[in-house]
């Protein structure tokens, strides 16, 4: 069976209220295979990714998804690898002797 999260959700996931609302459905559906379509989603906070994966792991179904765009890939990793943090590059620094200088 395929589901597909927009019209059961939104296009915008954001509340963790709504993916736990959102598996509870799924729970009750008879398939025990399901393919989650994430076609046309546009966004997805932390919490809604970090409940989603969460209650995936609990669900006694076998969950697989498609169409997963690259934020809602991305978000998913964060949530998975917490401790990975994004660090920015050092800048240079140089010293300026005479505001000329800065403009050759």
């Amino acid at each position: 069976m395929k589901v597909l999260i927009t019209q059961k959700v939104s296009d915008n996931l954001a509340f963790r209220d709504s993916a736990e609302a959102f598996f509870h459905e799924i729970e009750t559906l008879p398939d025990q295979s399901i393919t989650i379509d994430f076609s046309g989603v546009k966004f997805i906070s932390r919490s809604f990714a970090h409940e989603y994966l969460a209650r995936k792991k609990q669900s006694s179904k076998t969950l697989k998804e498609t169409h997963v765009p690259e934020s809602v890939r991305k978000m998913f990793h964060v949530v998975l690898h917490p401790s990975k943090k994004f660090e920015l590059p050092k800048p240079t620094v140089r010293r300026i002797d005479r505001i000329d200088a800065v403009f050759t």
